[in-house]
């Protein structure tokens, strides 16, 4: 998998300190916490302006075509005729070649906070829609599910430096792809899904990893961007496990200090210790 370079901000761009007071069993100290900076970008699709999202500014343009292909409205990577990022203006401008009735989809204006709140657009019949052709099973050792859960908790990013963003990230059997960052969980999402269509990686054999809770938003975006399973360390919805469902997409929660819960729906076996040839060819 191809790396990712953000050469625009470091660490001091995406944290901001602030002086506050810190308890520890009830004795103050004071202290200056940093805090991951949260800033509002805007969309323009062919002009026209479509909604604006507060983001830690890295990898602007992954985050945007993530959008978009979460959207539904981009399928081809060939659709994309243009697209500036304006760090000074704060405005993303792409222009892309799709039919009418898929930018009808993003052509409502509106603000994202943090990218958790869910897509403009989204609901579960039309996500489903997008469902990849059926594949063969992809099979995955347990172990593989906690070491690869474990390279994404220990990334050395700028959560390690404020505890405030999300992560997400694309696993092979081989290595964890790029870990992105964000202060929203769908945003994180968003940019691993733009990378990964940008760049071209085939995604039906690949985990997809993030810290956030799991809700059909995520779902949605795993869905449309054809991942077999996605496998957080934390919860997911009622309602999300039920799309995938439907969508025959594998979903593990907790993954966890070599624990996890697996809601398995056909896309993927996973392999226990006890087996005696374990296949890790994904």
């Amino acid at each position: 998998m191809t790396s990712v370079k953000d050469n625009h901000p470091v660490n001091q761009e995406l944290a901001q300190e602030f002086e506050a007071t810190r308890f520890v069993d009830g004795l103050p100290t004071p202290r200056s916490i940093p805090l991951a900076r949260e800033i509002p970008y805007t969309l323009f699709v062919n002009d026209d302006e479509i909604l604006s999202i507060s983001t830690l500014p890295t990898h602007l343009e992954e985050l945007f075509i993530g959008f978009l292909v979460s959207e539904g409205v981009l399928l081809e990577p060939s659709e994309i005729g243009h697209l500036r990022v304006d760090r000074t203006s704060r405005i993303v401008s792409v222009e892309i070649n799709a039919p009418e009735e898929r930018l009808d989809r993003i052509r409502k204006k509106g603000m994202l906070t943090s990218g958790c709140a869910g897509g403009i657009t989204f609901s579960v019949e039309a996500a489903v829609k997008f469902v990849p052709k059926s594949s063969p099973r992809i099979i995955i050792p347990v172990e593989l599910i906690s070491l690869r859960m474990k390279e994404v908790d220990s990334h050395k990013g700028t959560y390690s430096l404020t505890r405030g963003t999300h992560a997400a990230a694309i696993a092979s059997a081989s290595e964890t792809g790029p870990i992105l960052e964000d202060i929203g969980r769908h945003n994180a999402i968003d940019k691993v899904v733009g990378y990964c269509f940008m760049n071209q990686v085939f995604t039906g054999d690949k985990i997809l990893l993030t810290t956030g809770r799991i809700t059909s938003e995520a779902i949605s975006k795993a869905v449309r961007s054809g991942f077999p399973i996605i496998v957080s360390r934390s919860s997911a919805s009622a309602t999300a496990v039920s799309m995938a469902m439907q969508a025959g997409l594998d979903v593990v929660t907790y993954a966890r200090a070599g624990r996890f819960n697996l809601f398995s729906h056909g896309a993927t076996q996973i392999t226990p210790r006890t087996t005696s040839e374990i296949d890790i060819s994904l």
